[in-house]
């Protein structure tokens, strides 16, 4: 599966506020291989919030999404069940 995580995804790539811990991108891609019988794969990734002061928006929501598709060029198989997961959390 071809994994992508985007990070305050509705705001452009240079003003987006939340940014990985790891390479201080705004999204996270890997291909993802899955083989019957095997254990469940986990990745954690960390994320922070930029300083206040290098952005001007402080009220919108940060979206967050996770989307999952099969690899290009792959035949007969179909993807069930959401394939874009987004989540709006209030803390």
């Amino acid at each position: 599966l071809d994994a992508e995580l985007q990070l305050d995804r509705l705001k452009p790539r240079l003003s987006r506020r939340v940014l990985l811990l790891q390479g201080h991108q705004s999204s996270w891609h890997r291909a993802l291989a899955l083989a019957p019988g095997t254990p469940p794969l986990c990745h954690n990734l960390t994320a922070y919030l930029r300083d206040e002061a290098d952005f001007k928006d402080k009220l919108s929501p940060v979206a967050l999404s996770l989307s999952l598709a099969l690899p290009r060029g792959t035949l007969g198989l179909v993807l069930y069940g959401d394939t874009l997961v987004q989540a709006q959390v209030r803390g």
